[in-house]
């Protein structure tokens, strides 16, 4: 090594040298970290200062500066003679807001909130430690949607010890018809966190109530008025220290149903005392030239009042177990089999297509056989319950399967396979029905088929919604040859246009539906829409927006078609299956239904029915339509409840006396005997 290397043999170091290199490198370092610490520091606060500061600025006014939605007061309903069914009741919402309630303070303000409304205080405290970690802290919780005057001012009282604690007034409904128009008002209730999502936007607060169901859902916007809002400063208990700028609410509208209130309890009476083994029932009254819902009932009901505070859970359950389906307005949202009513559209059809003429007479042997299209050797039987010489009047008023099965399907022989078929005395028979110019056996007879048919009774609203204004309608179900083969893979048969025309296989109505199809009957073919709520009032009364009647379509039909199909139904309660409706006071038309359903037979070779009547009143210049539906019964049964409300009717409007008094009630069995009743209808 030489003198004079650079090179330090540690032994060689002076005592120290290395404690000032190791002071000297962690001096360095600390201040580097020192640096390093303040510049961060620094870009943080210009962050914050400079990029942010709008943001910041606006959270500590959302502090300091509270918006508070004001609801309006609710619109009032009243039934068609100006009579209140509804009334605003105060009551009391108490809330929390998770960012008003201090730190460390959960637990108690839980425990006195839950000692004051009954519930365990580790869901309060939950709800305000949830809130306090979610995106808004200042979205309110509610706590009791309907609290007394009582409450409300004990925990009123204690404001100061309770921060984050909100009392405001509320209104919930009462109704003061009870069960009697559960269906058509509907209720409001609370509304649930997914849809405040979505109505927040509207200025909905989590205490508001929602119309549910009824005419209280479908005119929701209508009722609840437009809210007002009041801007405040608070503190940061969330306590208001004055108002900053204050916009008042506007009171929602008013509704007016045209429910006849007197007639809507009647027909509830005579549908309860009516339904015999039935779950349900059902009946709605029109007026024929505006549409308006005159009465609509379905039994069983309930009472809407059970769902305006707190739902005691037994009565729920109650309602939600009960097979009659209490819940479910039966004249809008089921759909079932029509049955012989059905016949109202497919001899308006067949008169106005030209396949009959309504002095032409066809044969019923009381049963007829038909092919299979496929096998000839299978031959399907189809049974009625008269037999006879029938024209367009005698076969509607005695509903016979045969005339109707004529009308929709056809002859029930294939002419190629006829004289194979046939007996000699069947050829002899059928001979002399020719010479005599009656409809029968293998004669060449072509009905409506299946298409024609369809494309009439969607003219008249089957197979859609009738759009009424109220929520959960059902659109029923016209089924055709396209729709079997898309729907089951098979092609339509004979059968099927048979069971087209009377109602059953492919065919669904709800008894809405078949109202409508009534008042077109009786109106002259105008397919009316139908109406529960006439005019919209303001506040104070005053009419804002009339109802004005809306025309759905005309129906391509002739008044003389038309007068044609009521005759035949007016002679279906003079002396045919609706004699029941019957009643002296006055001329009225009408038509039975009985519709098979379900799969298990109550006897052999019958399936349980359900009882349709659907009518119209007066005979000579018609108001009203009417239907009624059992879900047990027969039609004939239950025609006497549809006379019963088309009697009611013309003692609630004192009609009686204006009209033509009937002639009877007479029994048809003969041509001779129903047509010297035919000749005395005016």
């Amino acid at each position: 090594m030489g003198l004079f290397s650079d090179r330090r043999h540690p032994v060689l170091m002076a005592p120290g040298a290395e404690d000032d290199e190791s002071l000297r490198i962690r001096v360095w370092l600390l201040g580097l970290f020192a640096v390093a610490l303040f510049a961060v520091l620094t870009v943080q606060l210009v962050r914050l200062q400079v990029f942010r500061h709008a943001e910041f600025e606006a959270q500590a006014t959302i502090n300091r500066i509270r918006n508070t939605t004001l609801p309006a007061e609710r619109g009032l309903i009243y039934d068609r003679n100006g009579r209140p069914l509804v009334e605003n009741v105060p009551a009391f919402a108490i809330s929390v807001v998770p960012a008003d309630v201090p730190d460390g303070e959960e637990r108690r303000i839980a425990s006195v909130l839950a000692q004051a409304l009954g519930v365990p205080a580790y869901s309060i405290e939950a709800q305000i430690l949830e809130g306090k970690r979610s995106i808004d802290p200042f979205f309110a919780r509610l706590l009791e949607g309907d609290a007394d005057q009582t409450l409300a001012f004990e925990l009123s009282a204690q404001a100061s010890d309770l921060p984050g604690v909100e009392i405001e007034a509320v209104a919930n409904r009462r109704y003061e018809a009870g069960e009697l128009l559960g269906h058509i008002l509907g209720y409001v209730g609370p509304i649930t966190e997914d849809e405040f999502a979505i109505l927040e936007a509207d200025r909905y607060r989590i205490s508001d109530r929602l119309g549910q169901t009824g005419v209280e859902a479908y005119y929701e916007r209508t009722l609840r008025g437009v809210p007002g809002q009041r801007q405040s400063e608070v503190n940061a208990a969330g306590r208001e220290l004055r108002t900053l700028r204050l916009e008042d609410p506007t009171p929602g509208n008013g509704i007016q149903l045209t429910i006849d209130l007197e007639l809507q309890a009647a027909v509830h009476d005579i549908l309860i005392e009516s339904m015999g083994g039935s779950l349900f029932a059902s009946a709605v009254v029109v007026d024929v030239h505006t549409g308006e819902i005159l009465a609509m009932v379905s039994v069983p009901t309930y009472d809407p009042n059970i769902f305006t505070g707190e739902v005691d859970e037994d009565t729920l359950t109650a309602l939600l177990e009960d097979e009659g389906r209490p819940l479910v307005n039966h004249v809008i949202a089921d759909q079932f089999a029509s049955g012989s009513i059905f016949k109202v559209i497919t001899g308006t059809a067949a008169l106005s297509e030209g396949v009959i003429h309504p002095d032409e007479v066809i044969f019923s042997p009381g049963v007829i056989e038909v092919q299979n299209e496929v096998d000839p050797r299978i031959v399907y039987t189809f049974r009625d319950t008269t037999s006879g010489y029938f024209d367009f009047l005698r076969g509607m008023a005695e509903s016979s399967n045969v005339y109707f099965w004529y009308l929709s399907g056809g002859s029930p022989f294939q002419i190629a396979v006829a004289e194979e078929l046939l007996t000699p005395e069947d050829i002899a028979e059928q001979r002399r029905l020719e010479a005599a110019g009656i409809i029968g056996g293998s004669q060449d007879f072509t009905g409506l088929g299946a298409e024609r048919l369809a494309h009439w009774a969607r003219a008249f609203g089957l197979d859609e919604p009738t759009g009424i204004d109220l929520v959960g309608e059902a659109a029923g179900a016209v089924g055709d040859p396209e729709w079997k083969l898309r729907t089951f893979g098979e092609p339509w048969g004979q059968g099927d246009s048979y069971n087209f025309g009377i109602g059953q296989g492919f065919v669904s109505v709800t008894p809405l539906q078949m109202a409508m199809v009534t008042a077109a009957i009786a109106n002259g073919g105008q397919v009316l829409q139908p109406r529960v709520v006439g005019d919209i009032v303001d506040a104070d009364g005053r009419v804002v927006d009339p109802f004005t009647p809306r025309i759905v379509r005309q129906l391509d039909v002739t008044p003389e078609t038309l007068e044609i199909v009521r005759r035949g139904m007016a002679m279906a309660v003079l002396g045919g299956t609706a004699g029941n409706a019957w009643f002296p006071e006055m001329q009225v038309g009408g038509k039975t239904g009985t519709a098979e359903f379900g799969e298990e037979r109550l006897f052999k070779d019958q399936f349980p029915t359900h009882g349709w009547f659907l009518g119209f009143a007066p005979y000579e210049e018609p108001e009203i339509a009417i239907v009624v539906f059992h879900e047990l019964g027969s039609g004939f049964l239950t025609a006497e409840a549809g006379g019963a409300i088309m009697r009611a009717w013309g003692e609630i409007n004192d009609v009686f006396g204006s009209v033509m008094p009937a002639l009877g009630q007479l029994p048809v069995r003969t041509v001779e005997a129903f047509n010297e009743i035919a000749r005395q209808l005016p």
